[in-house]
């Protein structure tokens, strides 16, 4: 047996013990530290396509806003629980084998993320750098933010995400044709699961591109390989994952036409140039590249110029403020001080101190024209950069940072000039800004305010009966309620709105006909529905009782609403909407 083989079991039973821990520690702590309503959304979706069928029909049943609710997630998260489900229902009743099937999936990527880990920092860290199990454990120990991601149950896009950037990673640090095919690999599917890691890719693509106009050995190769998976690749996940129609399609918050044209544009810029400008001198290198780049970004921006205001441009303002605006995972980190969560604070704080750490080491990979190592550490800087001003990317900058944790720590145990002094300054300033931001971001009480009522999922008892049996119709409801309503619907009955981007219009009517002190304004908005369904809380006493949503909270009555159901705080009240006498 080689030396390689039990290093590596070593290395993989290291990281395996942690992340069993960790994750073990998320499933015991009961309510899972990222479990949110994005696994609810994708678990009906899933759900539904196992009743209808229909790949490439992503319309998910029992929303009318007025108008369909059309999902902008890929297929390629569904297929896995999908494919588990129906082996699982050869023996199992079909909701028992889905509940397996989302809790089934999430250890087999888990083990794909310790592997794809494991082998890009071996690829990163030689030839000076050997790596222990210890430095897996104290790596490991250090990203819980990215490991809960694999709790069973946790169903949503962003385990894979994390896995297909792992991808990118890996090829990248194999610094080869084949690892620029793997690499290109990751990327692709990256865009094609979410949108959300768009920066930090165009940042993993830069760099191959400026190791090839310096002259980096290998980096001709590795472009190449890159072109050529890139074009290979989301042609045939377009196909495969969206159809033809979807393909030609302008969606700019979802893989469509404008992404598939930025990959293949890309391709068909970088391929030429690996190919045939491999002897060119760096300035012609450089200024192809750069004249090309400028060519394909303005004719991207003329063809697809509804694009440019970004993904969530058809927003209302309203519906933004309201809502969007409220969302922690738009803020930046000091939101996490507001609300006292230090664990965040604390881990990303690690992972600051390790990326200032490893500075004086990094001189010397960049004089060593070590280009992957370089680009993963200036691609996990940026994810880092993103997570203190958008606390959206919180789950993966941890992945990519702590590759360099074993440079790090044999440079201070082995006297590398200026490791030390980093460590210890970058451990100090770190330390000081942490606790200067402690004591100059006060800290918010939690205070319910009436907004707060109509995103929390705080209805934990819905029946669903009192609908059973009245004539179909559509419903206007709190978009929390409505989602949990969604997979409970009996036929023929829809809601109005959930709390995601897509369903905005729907949300405006329901801020509409909730908040509105316009008489006219609440009677235009509810003119498409025939029942409304609020939830019953005990609501905070401190809260004023001059709207809609708050006065029926509180079971109070209003003109033009039929009771239909009653029931106790922390369930739904059902009414139909009488338009001739609503007010």
């Amino acid at each position: 047996m080689s030396l390689v083989q039990p290093t590596l079991a070593r290395l993989l039973a290291a990281a395996l013990a942690i992340s069993v821990f960790l994750v073990g520690f998320d499933i015991i702590y009961g309510r899972f530290f990222y479990r949110d309503i994005d696994d609810i959304l994708r678990g009906i979706q899933i759900r539904q396509f196992l009743d209808y069928g229909g790949w490439y029909d992503l319309t998910i049943r029992g929303i009318d806003m007025p108008g369909p609710y059309v999902s902008p997630w890929s297929r390629l998260i569904d297929l896995p629980y999908v494919a588990i489900a129906r082996v699982l229902q050869l023996a199992l009743a079909p909701e028992d084998a889905i509940a397996w099937a989302f809790r089934l999936w999430q250890p087999v990527l888990l083990l794909a993320f310790c592997l794809l880990w494991i082998g890009s920092v071996l690829n990163l860290s030689r030839p000076r750098v050997e790596i222990e199990p210890l430095h897996i454990v104290a790596a490991f120990a250090l990203m819980p933010l990215t490991l809960w991601e694999f709790t069973p149950g946790r169903i949503d896009h962003h385990n894979v995400q994390i896995v297909m950037l792992m991808v990118a990673v890996y090829g990248i640090s194999c610094w080869s044709y084949s690892g620029g095919l793997i690499a290109g690999l990751g990327v692709v599917l990256s865009f094609l699961v979410g949108l959300e890691l768009a920066p930090v890719l165009a940042v993993l693509l830069l760099g191959p591109c400026l190791a090839f106009v310096f002259g980096v050995k290998g980096g001709r190769r590795l472009l190449a390989g890159l072109a050529t998976s890139a074009i290979v690749v989301s042609l045939l996940a377009g196909l495969i994952f969206l159809g033809p129609h979807r393909m030609m399609a302008t969606e700019c918050d979802a893989f469509s036409a404008p992404y598939i044209s930025a990959l293949l544009g890309f391709s068909v810029v970088i391929l030429p140039a690996a190919l045939f400008l491999g002897r060119a001198g760096r300035w012609a290198r450089l200024i192809y590249l750069a004249v090309a780049a400028m060519l394909l970004i303005g004719a991207l921006a003329l063809v697809f110029p509804s694009c440019l205001a970004g993904p969530y441009a058809f927003i209302e303002p309203m519906v933004r403020s309201l809502w969007l605006d409220r969302v922690q995972q738009e803020r930046s980190v000091l939101d996490f001080y507001r609300e006292g969560e230090f664990i965040k604070v604390a881990c990303i704080a690690g992972l600051a101190v390790v990326a200032l750490a490893v500075l004086p080491s990094m001189r010397r990979q960049m004089r060593a024209a070590h280009a992957p190592f370089v680009i993963v550490f200036a691609t996990g800087v940026a994810l880092l950069l993103l997570t203190l001003i958008q606390t959206r990317f919180m789950r993966f900058p941890a992945a990519l940072v702590l590759l360099v944790l074993p440079t790090v720590w044999s440079g201070v145990k082995e006297r590398w000039p200026g490791a030390r002094t980093a460590l210890v300054a970058s451990a100090g300033g770190c330390l000081v800004c942490v606790v200067s931001l402690w004591l100059a971001v006060p800290q918010r009480k939690p205070v319910l305010e009436l907004l707060d009522y109509m995103t929390v999922d705080l209805c934990t008892n819905i029946d669903p009966s009192p609908l059973r049996g009245l004539p179909p119709g559509r419903i206007v409801a709190p978009s929390s309620l409505g989602l949990f309503l969604l997979d409970r619907l009996p036929p023929g009955m829809t809601i109005n709105s959930i709390s995601f981007h897509r369903a905005a219009p729907g949300m405006r009517a329901m801020f509409d006909v909730f908040l509105s002190m316009d008489s006219e304004t609440r009677k235009r908005a509810a003119a498409p529905f025939d029942y409304l369904a609020v939830c019953r809380y005990d609501v905070a006493p401190y809260i004023e009782n001059d709207t809609l949503f708050a006065r029926l909270m509180r079971g109070g009555e209003w003109p033009g609403l039929t009771l239909i159901h009653d029931g106790p705080p922390g369930s739904p009240r059902f009414f139909r909407i009488d338009h001739a006498r609503f007010e």
